[in-house]
């Protein structure tokens, strides 16, 4: 008996999610599961610093290396020191609820439960429709206006 007799092979593909409400879904996903990363470290103490994976040039040649980049907490303090979190898709705030898009976490310790909860509605789906209105905007803000040059018809 060889080797590949004694393994299961099947005609299966690797399943990808397709679909733009589960790529904006995971996205967002990727986003909080940072977001939690840091909140766990700054309730440690420690500090988080974001690192990725960038092309640089060292002695004539290119290396890839991990550099540092600007991390920005969706979080803050009030004057009274209560913790506010605000949801983000890319650099844009969600509206949780219509005119709602803070919620109000009290102290440092509930930050990571609250950040889970979130993603938890986002796995549940609970959040789809509001991430499909950011993406639409977003594609708008992206989408080149379409001009016509002057002396020439539209058609």
């Amino acid at each position: 008996m060889s080797i590949l007799e004694s393994l299961t092979l099947t005609s299966i593909g690797k399943q990808r999610e397709t679909s733009p409400e589960g790529i904006a879904r995971s996205k967002l996903l990727d986003a909080l599961a940072l977001q939690i990363e840091a909140a766990t470290a700054t309730i440690k103490g420690g500090v988080f610093i974001r690192r990725v994976g960038r092309w640089v040039e060292v002695d004539g040649t290119k290396e890839r290396r991990d550099v540092p980049v600007r991390f920005r907490p969706w979080w803050w303090n009030d004057e009274a020191g209560t913790i506010h979190l605000q949801i983000h898709y890319g650099n844009r705030p969600l509206e949780l609820r219509p005119g709602k898009s803070v919620i109000t976490v009290g102290t440092m310790d509930r930050l990571v439960p609250v950040l889970e909860q979130v993603r938890q509605a986002v796995t549940a789906g609970e959040l789809d429709k509001v991430i499909a209105g950011a993406v639409a905007s977003r594609q708008r803000v992206l989408k080149k206006p379409t001009t016509v040059k002057a002396g020439k018809t539209a058609q």
